[in-house]
């Protein structure tokens, strides 16, 4: 038993020694690179350090707490080997955020302590008052008093009111000033959230130098999941008789916990979450269940769209908005603020999108509330707080309801902004991978970790298109414009979302949805300058009878108009109607230069409409049915 504690004691003083002879040394890294995915992002940090020989723990530290352990790397160049890569939370880190929340918490308490004695002096100076009317009136009934008396009186009496009323007022403005310094504490307070609530970690590089190293780099890199990236675009057609202008953009958001400053973006189009590998069948018995839920859902783990949260809040009493009210995605970073009309947006990254969805909602009196998220669209009527707003303060003989914050907010509040924008025309070195494609932005690029999106221009050209018009006259006399790509699919485009300018004029929004077809249509929206009507020609609508049966004819005219500069390109479509029974009979069909399928009745014209230019096209048939029958008109 001696023999064996005394072996102990052995291992447990060589393991002390070998601790004591490894060298702990915080390095100063940096982050040099980002690749962010559709979901998620592989960030590199790199660092200088000198080696002694030995063993020796390098600290990278200011690392995101949320990074996936199974992605590390570390790498470096020289005479040494690397033992081992370890990743734990930072306790600096916890102390950072607990300190800052310390001290905006003490300064609150400090200025609500100051309200409460200002409130006091108020009930003091109340009661005084109430004690001078009340000694006026007891010495009026008990006693007579001389003319000179009385004045004295009277004089004493209006200046201590007086200055009783001035104190009030004093007071009154006093509650109002530190009540904005308190506002001004829990603005910076939810602002400062976002950036302190993520807990930063420390990546530890255990090596071992065979020698002394004056300078060696090294590098790790690691995966986040908060973050991400989805493309958007600007379409923009001058008129149609130029190629359409396409901007290629990506709205990209990260919210890691580490700010990326002055990095080396790259965006690609992989998903280093999905599963790569490829299915394989599984045997099969009769009876016996054959699914592959297990491969589907490693599919579906994270969907690749962010989704956005709108709403407007308004204050219930008065239903006026209200600027600068802070919304919070439950247990998350991801904050934004209401602008100067009550309107915010709020991005949801994939990782939250299929979780339950709670939006926090604060502003200084009001009461807060959380509302679960059914839809993108989320209104609030707020609630004032009755503890707060309902007090009065006492000013001269009266009282002064507190003023409300909407009114002191609106100007403070005008110049929030709730979605980060940095837009820059950037060098962009495009990259095709076999699986893949990345866009490589050579200027460097700062995205700061606040959940908010930013835009990053990728590229702007100009792609062949043809135009074509669209009318279903029938349903709606208006024109539709469509630009059609040829081969799309050698453009690298992406399904994501579209701004639409037509000549110079913003015509909406559109999704950008990629069809299984070589031709990619594009709608531009509706042109005024084409004008279409269609007419039912009553001189040729007649009824004739014949035995049991009687027959309707009718026939519709179809005028189009080219107003604009240029030749169109012009598809008209129509139809003729069909029977479910023998009984009605669809007869004498004609359209002429137009193409008729006999199965679906759908008339379509293609025509070439020069400027200044008037068409017409006719269509006619008639109908056969029972004298005891109805037909629907149109």
């Amino acid at each position: 038993m001696k023999n064996f504690l005394l072996l102990l004691l052995l291992l447990l003083s060589a393991t002390v020694m070998a601790q004591k002879d490894i060298a702990n040394k915080v390095l100063e890294s940096k982050i040099e690179n980002v690749t962010v995915y559709e979901n998620g992002a592989q960030i590199t940090r790199t660092a200088k350090a000198t080696l002694a020989a030995g063993r020796t723990q390098l600290v990278f530290r200011g690392v995101s707490g949320q990074i996936d352990q199974q992605s590390i790397q570390a790498q470096g160049s020289g005479n040494f080997t690397i033992l081992s890569v370890v990743n734990q939370s930072s306790f600096l880190s916890e102390k950072s955020r607990t300190d800052e929340r310390a001290r905006l918490e003490a300064q609150k308490r400090e200025l609500e302590e100051k309200i409460a004695y200002e409130k006091a002096m108020v009930n003091v100076f109340n009661q005084e008052e109430i004690m001078l009317t009340k000694n006026q009136e007891i010495g009026g009934r008990t006693a007579v008093l001389k003319a000179s008396e009385l004045k004295e009186s009277i004089d004493f009496q209006r200046i201590r009111l007086t200055e009783v009323a001035l104190k009030r007022l004093e007071i009154g403005k006093n509650i109002k000033k530190l009540e904005d310094e308190i506002l001004a504490v829990n603005v910076r307070a939810n602002l400062a959230e976002p950036a302190q609530s993520t807990t930063t970690s420390e990546i530890i590089v255990t090596v071992l130098a065979k020698e002394n190293i004056a300078q060696t780099l090294l590098s790790v890199s690691y995966f986040v999941q908060n973050a991400g990236w989805t493309p958007t675009y600007d379409l923009r057609v001058s008129d149609i008789e130029h190629d359409l202008e396409l901007g290629y953009k990506a709205n990209v958001f990260q919210y890691s916990g580490e700010d990326w400053n002055n990095v080396n973006l790259s965006l690609s189009t992989a998903n280093p979450r999905k599963n790569g590998t490829a299915p394989r069948l599984q045997t099969w018995y009769w009876g016996f269940p054959n699914n592959y839920d297990e491969y589907y859902n490693s599919l579906a783990a994270m969907p690749s769209d962010v989704a956005e949260i709108v709403g407007t809040v308004r204050a219930m009493s008065n239903k006026t908005p209200l600027p600068g009210v802070t919304i919070m995605l439950k247990g998350t970073s991801l904050v934004t603020q209401t602008d100067a009309n009550g309107n915010y947006k709020l991005n949801i990254p994939p990782d939250r999108q299929k979780l339950p969805k709670t939006l926090v909602f604060r502003f200084i009196g009001m009461v807060s509330e959380e509302r679960n998220v059914a839809s993108n669209v989320l209104n609030l009527d707020m609630r004032e707080d009755t503890e707060v707003l309902n007090e009065e303060v006492a000013v001269g003989y009266g009282t002064q309801q507190k003023r409300e914050f909407t009114s002191s907010l609106s100007g403070r509040a005008a110049g929030i902004s709730i979605r980060g924008k940095a837009t820059q025309q950037l060098e962009i070195e495009e990259k095709e991978s076999p699986t893949s494609q990345s866009f490589d932005i050579k200027t460097p690029y700062s995205i700061p970790s606040d959940g908010k999106v930013y835009t990053v221009e990728i590229k702007n050209q100009e792609i062949p298109v043809y135009y074509e018009y669209y009318c279903l006259p029938k349903i709606d006399r208006d024109a539709f414009l469509n630009a059609k790509i040829v081969n799309w699919e050698k453009y690298n485009l992406l399904p994501g979302d579209a701004n639409l300018f037509f000549e110079g004029v913003f015509v909406g929004k559109s999704t950008l949805t990629l069809p299984n077809s070589d031709t990619l249509t594009i709608s531009l929206g509706r042109d005024k300058a084409v004008k279409v009507t269609r007419t039912k020609a009553a001189d040729f609508t007649k009824k004739q009878f014949l035995g049991n049966y009687k027959t309707e004819n009718r026939r519709y005219e179809i005028s189009v108009r080219n107003t604009k500069k240029q030749a169109i390109q012009l598809v008209i479509e129509d139809q003729f109607p069909l029977s479910r029974t023998k009984e009605i009979e669809i007869e004498n069909k004609t359209a002429p230069d137009a193409q008729i399928n006999p199965e679906t009745g759908l008339i379509s014209w293609r025509l070439r409409v020069e400027p200044a230019q008037e068409k017409k096209l006719n269509l006619s048939y008639s109908v056969k049915f029972p004298k005891s029958g109805v037909v629907s008109s149109e």
